[in-house]
C-alpha cells in the first residue's frame, strides 16, 4: 500500500504539473503611464518618533469545531496588550463561545469581542490615548443581506454593536483609533484616483465617474464611451487590470511614506442599485428602507449603522514604513485628523486636504518608532503570537473540554466521519 501511495502521488504532481503549464492571460503588467498618477498622491515620509504614547493593541483568533448533524461550536477569544511608551504594562484577555446549528460568519463573533475587549481596556486604562486593531475599521453591508439567515445578521449586529460602542467612546475621549490590514484587497483609493485623473480631461465624465467605487462599474462605463471621448483606452485598460491599491502602490512607490488620506464615505450608498437610484445618504438608501421594515434583527442593522453614520468618518490610507517592508492600509477614526464631519453627510469619498498631512505624519511616525526593522507595528505581531490558537492547542485541548462539557449538557456531541477520519490519520 505504501508502494502505491508513492506511484499514485508521482502521478497527481504529474497531473498538476500539466495544469499548471496550461495557465496563462491572468493579468497585464504594471503600466508605467500611470507611475506618476499614482505618485502624485504619494507623500514621502520616513521619520521615526522617539516619543511613543501610551497605547493599546487588540488581536484575536478563533477556532471551531462541527458536530453531526451540523451543530457548530466557535471559540473566540482576544488579547488586548497595554504599554506606556514602548514597554508592556497590562494585558486583558476575553474568551467567547457560541453554539448552534450550523453557525457561520464566525469571524463576526471574533472581531466583536476584539472590540469589546479593546473598549474595556480604554476604560480601565485611562492614560491610554492611542487604540490599535488588527484590521479594517470600516463596516461592509452585503447587497443581499436581507435574504440571509437570521443567525448570520445576528453576528452582523454584534459585530456593528461592539464596533460601535468602541468608534463612539474612542471619540469621547479623543483616542486616536487606528486599523491596520496586513492584506487588503480593495481599489477605493485607485477608482477615486481614476476619476480625479480623467476629470482633468474631461469633466463630465470624471463628474459621473466621482459616483462610482466598482472599478468593473468604471470600466462598463468607458467602454460604453469609447466612441465619445478621448484617450478612453488608456485608462479603460487600467480599470480593467486585476490588482488592489495595496499592490499598486506596493510596486509604484520605492521609497517610505504614505498615501494622501481618502475620507470614505458609507459603503451601501456605492451598491450597484444606490448608485442607479441616484442615493447620495445613507439615510435616504433603498437597502436601508428594506432593513427597517423588517423584524429585528434586521432592523437593527439599520439601526447601529444609523449610530456609527452619524459619527465622523473613517480615513483611509496605504502606508509604507521607514524600511520599506511591504505596504499597509491604515484606517483612522476621523477625530484623529480633526475630521469631525457627519459620516452619513459625505456624498462620495473625498481626499483630505492637503494642511492634513502634517497630522498625518504626527501618525505615521509613531506608527514607524513601533516597526522596527523587519517588523511593522511589532506589538500587533506580538498579540498576534499570544492569541493565535494552534491546531494542536485546540484538539489537544479546547475540543476535548467542549465535547465532555456538550456531554454532561445532554447532547451527544459526535465528531463528523470527516474530522474522525482526520484524527485518526494524525494517530
Amino acid at each position: 500500500m505504501e508502494v502505491f501511495g508513492i506511484v499514485a502521488e508521482e502521478s497527481f504532481l504529474a497531473l498538476y504539473l500539466d495544469a499548471l503549464s496550461k495557465i496563462n492571460n491572468l493579468g497585464s503588467s504594471f503600466d508605467e503611464r500611470f507611475k506618476d498618477m499614482y505618485l502624485a498622491f504619494w507623500h514621502h515620509f520616513e521619520n521615526k518618533s522617539n516619543e511613543i504614547p501610551s497605547f493599546a493593541v487588540v488581536d484575536g483568533s478563533r477556532a471551531s469545531t462541527t458536530f453531526r448533524g451540523g451543530f457548530r461550536a466557535v471559540c473566540a477569544r482576544a488579547i488586548v496588550n497595554i504599554y506606556e511608551g514602548k514597554n508592556l504594562f497590562d494585558s486583558i484577555l476575553k474568551v467567547d463561545l457560541k453554539i448552534g446549528q450550523r453557525l457561520r460568519r464566525s469571524s463576526l463573533y471574533m472581531r466583536a469581542l476584539e472590540f469589546r475587549c479593546l473598549k474595556n481596556a480604554l476604560e480601565n486604562f485611562p492614560n491610554v490615548s492611542m487604540a490599535i486593531c488588527d484590521g479594517d475599521l470600516y463596516p461592509l453591508i452585503h447587497p443581499v443581506m436581507v435574504r440571509t439567515t437570521d443567525q448570520e445578521v445576528e453576528a452582523y449586529v454584534e459585530y456593528l454593536k461592539a464596533l460601535h460602542e468602541l468608534y463612539d467612546y474612542a471619540k469621547s475621549r479623543c483616542i486616536l483609533l487606528i486599523g491596520i490590514s496586513k492584506d487588503s484587497f480593495v481599489n477605493y483609493l485607485r477608482a477615486r484616483i481614476l476619476a480625479v485623473q480623467i476629470s482633468k480631461e474631461n469633466s463630465g465624465l470624471g463628474q459621473i465617474l466621482a459616483r462610482e467605487r466598482s472599478l468593473k462599474r468604471i470600466g462598463r462605463r468607458l467602454s460604453s464611451m469609447r466612441e465619445r471621448a478621448d484617450n478612453i483606452e488608456c485608462y479603460l485598460n487600467e480599470a480593467e487590470r486585476i490588482t488592489s491599491d495595496e499592490e499598486v502602490f506596493d510596486e509604484y512607490a520605492s521609497y517610505p511614506g504614505f498615501t494622501k488620506p481618502l475620507a470614505l464615505a458609507p459603503q451601501p450608498i456605492y451598491l450597484n442599485e444606490e448608485i442607479k437610484a441616484g442615493t447620495k445618504s445613507w439615510h435616504d438608501s433603498r437597502i436601508r428602507g428594506r432593513l427597517l421594515r423588517r423584524s429585528s434583527p434586521f432592523s437593527d442593522v439599520a439601526n447601529f449603522l444609523d449610530k456609527l453614520y452619524a459619527l465622523p468618518p473613517i480615513i483611509l490610507s496605504y502606508w509604507k514604513p521607514w524600511h520599506k517592508i511591504g505596504v499597509y492600509r491604515v484606517d483612522i477614526g476621523g477625530w484623529g485628523l480633526e475630521v469631525n464631519e457627519k459620516w452619513d453627510d459625505i456624498e462620495s469619498d473625498y481626499f483630505l486636504p492637503e494642511k492634513k498631512l502634517d497630522a498625518c505624519e504626527r501618525i505615521f511616525s509613531i506608527l514607524n518608532g513601533l516597526s522596527p526593522e523587519p517588523f511593522t507595528i511589532k506589538p500587533l505581531l506580538d498579540a498576534d503570537n499570544l492569541v493565535r490558537f494552534s491546531k494542536k492547542t485546540y484538539k489537544d485541548c479546547y475540543e476535548p473540554l467542549l465535547i465532555d462539557a456538550l456531554r454532561k449538557a445532554g447532547f451527544k456531541a459526535l465528531l463528523t466521519k470527516r474530522d474522525i477520519r482526520e484524527l485518526i490519520v494524525r494517530i
